[in-house]
């Protein structure tokens, strides 16, 4: 049975060995029930890890994609800058070949206008 005494303020609950029993038993269950509970949980986090591995596989491949192309864009890019520094160089050598041309022509048609009256 409990018995309950007190002195001074205590309360002193004495139980007997089946209740103690019990209790003992129901904290083991609790005990399991936690421990089985934590395992759950570590192994749901394992299988959260691996799929955050392979998820970081697949994408480790992208990058590496993603960078090969951009080292890709880059040659072209920098090709095709000296490509336009050519055809700018051979525009302004064209240019300076017309304006001389332009200005033989003009003094030979005021020669013309001059002299061939």
């Amino acid at each position: 049975g409990t018995d309950v005494s007190g002195g001074g303020g205590d309360v002193v609950i004495e139980l007997g060995a089946p209740q103690m029993t019990e209790m003992v038993q129901e904290y083991s269950e609790s005990r399991a029930l936690s421990v089985q509970d934590i395992e759950k949980s570590i192994n749901e986090l394992a299988s959260v890890f691996t799929k955050l591995g392979e998820m970081v596989s697949l994408q480790q491949e992208q990058v590496e994609r993603i960078d090969t192309n951009m080292e890709e864009a880059l040659h072209h890019v920098d090709e095709g800058h000296s490509q336009l520094v050519k055809y700018y160089q051979t525009v302004t050598g064209n240019r300076a070949l017309m304006a001389k041309i332009f200005f033989i022509l003009l003094i030979s048609l005021i020669f013309l206008i001059i002299f061939g009256t």
